[in-house]
């Protein structure tokens, strides 16, 4: 799992609001991008959008 190097997913899932937008910026499959983020603990994009819908649900 090294042909990505952390920094790089990290950014992209940090630039991103979906998950195929940011694998397809690292040329990597969709997949793989799901793997490399559990690998190195890196939030997806799409665990961003549903923990934020979760916070504001409860702050409400």
């Amino acid at each position: 799992m090294d042909k990505v190097s952390r920094d790089a997913v990290e950014r992209v899932a940090r630039m991103y609001n979906q998950n195929k937008d940011a694998s397809q910026a690292l040329g990597i499959s969709l997949r793989y991008f799901a793997r490399l983020c559990r690998h190195y603990s890196i939030e997806t994009p799409y665990a961003r959008r549903r923990r934020r819908i979760h916070d504001a649900r409860l702050s409400v």
